[in-house]
Parts: C-alpha cells; structure tokens; sequence
C-alpha cells in the first residue's frame, strides 16, 4: 500500500498470489484510479477506513499480505516531475507482480545506461511511464539501493535502421521533481530528439538514393510513377518533424533557416512565427525533392544529429555503392513502446 497525493492510497501487487490480491482489492471496494491501478480516495475518511479494514480481512482469507510502504509512490513523482517539463505528457503507472514481466520493459527500452542496467540485474515491481502528445514515451523507476530514479526513452513505434542510431543514453536523477525535470531537459529529452532524427535522416537519405538510382532525368513520365510518388509522400510525411528537430538542436544561419521555411512551404507544414512571410510553393515539388531539396534538408539534418561532420557510422553505410534496384524502400518497424 502507497499513500499518494493524487489517489489516495494505492494497491500494487507483488509476487505469485497477484490474481487474489487484486480480487481482494476489488471486494474491498479499491477503484481504478487514473494512472491504471487500484486505489480508494482520502476525501472520505470513514470510507476509506472502512474499505482498509475490509481489505484486511478478504486479504487474510486468500492469504495475501498486505504491507505499508513509506517509498514516495512513483507515480505521485512522475505527475509532479511532468509538470516542468515541456509539451503536455500523461503518465501511467506499471505494476509487474512478477519478475518476469518487467523482461516486457526492457525489450521495449532504447536508452542505455543505469536505467537499462536496474531493470536487467534488479527487481522492479513499479514503474511510471510517461507519454508525451506526440507519442515519445519514457519510464520512471526507482533505484533498487538509492533515493534516486534512472529514466530512459524506450523505443519509438517505427525506428529505422536500428543498427545505425546511438540509443539517448538514460538518466539518473535526484528525487526533486524540479531538479529531475532539469536534468531530464538538458540532457534526455535532447539525445532523443537527436537520435529520432538520426533514424529519420537514415530513411529519407536511402529513399532519396534510391529515387535517383531508379529514375534518372528524363525517365520521369506525366503523371510520375507510383512508387516514385509513394517515396515522395514518405518525404512530406517526415519533413515537418525533421525541420522541428533541426531547429532545436542546430544553430542556423539565415539561409539555412529560409531553408527549412521553403520545406515547410513544401510540404504544407504550417509556420509558427507570424512575423515571417510564408515560404511560396514550388511549381513542381516533386522535382524539387530530386534536384536539391531532399539533399538540402539531409545534409541539415544530418550536421544537428552529429554536431558537425557525419558520424563514423555514415561511412558504412551503402548509399555510395550501387546497388540492384528494389522496390522503393519500406520502413523497418520495431517492438511497439510497452503502454
């Protein structure tokens, strides 16, 4: 049993009775609260004291224990922590009554480090996963010996070309939700956005590559041919999000950010600063994206995820060396993040 702030007191279950000890929760007159597990509200004191008393007794009938932790409840510390963070987020709170089901997290992790660590060498029976509006997704979890919490990234929906994308390296961070918060903005939320830009930038560069090795000048027929058109689309599709990342991780010069406001011309992303004029349309988008403005926005792109220069991974890779034609290239999806 947790005393939370926002839920009152909360019911998670550990160890191999887990289906009674949720029953007897239930029959005590535990509600789910919003974070997806069982609680009974504070506001009403004779209630919840006879909802407790209760417990004890179905409790002691199914043999089931129930024990008073004084641990902050994690999910009381990742709604406080999400409040200084940017955008808007949800959290969720995850109960593995069973060690093997936190094996689910992990599969599902991306960052590396003390986060990833914990979770493979240490029992974890609670996390807070906390999801972001535009679906990037991060767990909470306590440090099995410290005051402390590691929180990573775990692994976006549609990752590209794995292989070649340094995973954002989790977090530890102190117990304060404003000073966790900090951390987690100068240093996690960064490395993802750069490493979701690395994938993002991996796939429009093999599409790109491929368009020019399949379509030389002049092949182009009226109207284009479909899966030249099918590549372009997955172009537009990413663009919007490639030219966001740019922004908060490049400094750019002013050609470089008239640049990105063409793409988003292009592209039919809507600009956020009203003092400057939108981009004009291009009279022929498509040719565009060949000739200059799909390499344009690579090499952007590829300067915000490295700092400048291209990382040594880039050398491997086969965009350099012809090869056979294939049907324009599909994405790779991976495990969907664990929700």
């Amino acid at each position: 049993m947790f005393t939370s702030e926002h839920d009152g007191i909360v019911g998670l279950v550990d160890g191999a009775n887990w289906r009674w000890a949720h029953t007897a929760m239930e029959l005590a007159g535990f509600e789910k609260a919003e974070d997806g597990n069982k609680a009974v509200p504070l506001n009403d004191l004779d209630h919840a004291r006879e909802v407790l008393l209760t417990l004890g007794v179905v409790a002691q009938l199914a043999d089931v224990t129930v024990n008073a932790s004084s641990e902050t409840y994690v999910g009381d510390f990742a709604r406080d922590l999400v409040e200084h963070l940017p955008d808007r987020w949800t959290v969720k709170v995850e109960n593995y009554a069973l060690k093997v089901w936190q094996g689910d997290l992990a599969a599902c992790l991306w960052s590396t480090g003390h986060v990833a660590s914990t979770l493979d060498n240490h029992r974890v029976a609670r996390v807070a996963i906390l999801r972001r509006d535009d679906g990037a997704e991060f767990t909470v979890l306590r440090d099995s010996q410290r005051d402390l919490y590691h929180v990573g990234a775990l692994r976006p929906r549609d990752l590209y070309n794995e292989e070649l994308v340094t995973p954002p390296p989790g977090v530890t961070v102190q117990p304060t939700p404003a000073s966790a918060a900090a951390q987690i903005r100068r240093h996690l939320l960064p490395a993802y956005t750069r490493a979701v830009l690395h994938s993002q930038v991996n796939a429009l560069a093999d599409d790109l590559a491929w368009a020019h090795q399949a379509y030389e000048p002049g092949t182009i027929s009226e109207p284009p041919q479909a899966d030249l058109v099918d590549a372009f689309a997955q172009f537009t599709t990413a663009a919007p999000h490639v030219t966001a990342a740019v922004r908060a991780l490049a400094q750019l010069n002013e050609y470089e950010a008239a640049f990105l406001r063409q793409v988003d011309g292009i592209v039919g992303t809507p600009t956020a600063d009203t003092d400057t004029p939108p981009a004009v349309p291009h009279a022929d988008p498509l040719a565009w994206w060949l000739a200059e403005g799909g390499e344009g926005l690579i090499e952007l792109a590829q300067r915000a995820v490295t700092g400048g220069g291209l990382p040594a991974a880039e050398s491997s890779r086969a965009l350099a060396s012809p090869r056979a034609l294939p049907p324009a290239p599909a994405r790779a999806s991976s495990p969907a993040p664990h929700l």
